[in-house]
């Protein structure tokens, strides 16, 4: 009976411990758009996802290798203020009351108390209205600015602001922007098409119709920049379903034709016809992969629309080898400042490693269409045809020689036969 009573009073110590977590259990916020990326990413590269010269909201906040960049925000906050009429109590006063929205945006919990998490609010938003604002504005810049002074600076924080785990709901920084006195506003160009233009210096083919009025933050800001203005059709699918493509190599001996785009305007606008593929011009750097992976990481966590990371897979099918990464730089689809062409193929293939797709397939229609061409054997055959015996004047010339001597030959044989 002693070990009884003994076992049910360790079981009610027990539960009351459990009912003591749940209680303390925070409610699940719906504007959750912030977040940190998943080990099994990260793990694949993690500089991708790590900020370099300086902290954009809590995540990597206090971090001693970010340190130098923190006089340089102090600065740029110096200067927003003068842009202003708020003084910086009210600036606070007023950055209090976003504390909790700005809270419920991180997936993670945020460990900073509410002093740390509201100046954290004023000195990294401040920071950045005044950046883009300097950006736009080259008069704004003084001649010992630390960072537009610089400009393997400006790289580096382009480069941290479009981390995934670097970000602040974009509500902060469009609200800092709105206090501005109009003279700093410029009329109607507002904040989100001041990003736009900054990221337009540095990005090719991206969709300027297809601006996102309320974003999340900067990486969705860049995503949108990414995607088509009219929907692309898709295929709906309840069944777990994967497309697959042909490799260029494959193309190139089904007789496919590769070519750069001409006209687009939007990166994910690839069309197939008569035996022509067009793909958009892609530009691979230093920086391709940070802003790829990172809007990778917000699909996977945030989007139920993976577009983009369906890009990118069809990408890592056309260059799945070195060849055909190699065929893809001498078409002028790819503009390679990376390395060699093996560099370039195992980037898109491993970005494509621990991700998982939507239920809608964007590029199904174009796979089937490719795979449909290179299984059909006459086109085989004209492509054997072009590229054996059509390749250079002298090739053509020697088939048109056999041609000729073949004709001759039957006429000969014709005429002995009629002579007979």
């Amino acid at each position: 009976m002693k070990g009884m009573d003994r076992r049910s009073e360790d079981a009610g110590s027990l539960a009351d411990s459990i009912k003591a977590k749940l209680e303390s259990l925070s409610p699940l916020s719906n504007k959750c758009c912030i977040y940190k990326v998943p080990n099994k990413l990260r793990r694949l590269n993690p500089d991708a996802y790590s900020p370099r010269v300086m902290s954009i909201g809590p995540f990597h906040h206090g971090k001693e290798e970010l340190q130098a960049m923190e006089e340089h925000k102090y600065r740029y906050l110096q200067s927003f203020l003068t842009r202003t009429s708020f003084s910086l109590e009210q600036l606070v006063g007023v950055a209090r009351t976003w504390e909790a929205k700005a809270r419920s945006c991180y997936a993670e919990d945020v460990e900073l108390n509410s002093d740390e998490f509201v100046k954290m609010l004023v000195v990294d938003g401040s920071f950045l209205v005044e950046f883009f604002l300097r950006f736009r504005n080259r008069r704004l810049v003084s001649e010992n600015d630390r960072i537009y002074g610089k400009p393997w600076m400006v790289y580096d924080v382009y480069r941290d602001m479009v981390l995934i785990e670097n970000q602040l709901p974009f509500f902060v920084v469009k609200s800092l922007f709105d206090i501005l006195s109009s003279d700093y506003q410029q009329g109607t160009d507002s904040v989100i098409q001041k990003i736009h233009h900054f990221f337009r210096c540095f990005l090719r083919n991206i969709d300027d119709a297809n601006l996102k009025p309320e974003p999340d933050h900067l990486v969705d800001v860049l995503r949108s920049l990414y995607l088509p203005e009219v929907p692309m059709e898709v295929e709906e699918t309840t069944t777990f379903k994967v497309f697959n493509a042909p490799e260029a190599t494959e193309l190139l001996n089904a007789g496919v034709k590769l070519k750069p785009a001409e006209t687009s305007s939007c990166l994910l606008d690839l069309k197939f016809a008569d035996g022509v593929l067009e793909i958009p011009t892609i530009s691979i750097n230093d920086f391709t992969e940070p802003i790829y992976r990172n809007i990778i990481v917000f699909e996977q966590c945030h989007c139920s629309d993976k577009i983009f990371t369906e890009y990118i897979r069809l990408l890592s099918f056309f260059i799945g080898s070195p060849v055909g990464a190699d065929i893809l730089i001498r078409s002028e689809i790819f503009v390679n400042d990376l390395g060699i062409a093996e560099d370039v193929s195992k980037l898109f293939n491993s970005m494509c490693q621990e991700v998982v797709y939507g239920e809608e397939l964007h590029f199904q229609s174009l796979s089937e269409n490719l795979h449909a061409y290179c299984n059909t054997p006459r086109n085989r055959w004209k492509a054997v045809l072009r590229r054996d015996y059509f390749q250079n004047p002298w090739s053509v010339a020697s088939v048109l020689a056999a041609v000729l001597l073949l004709i001759l030959t039957f006429i000969q044989a014709i005429c002995s036969i009629l002579a007979l």
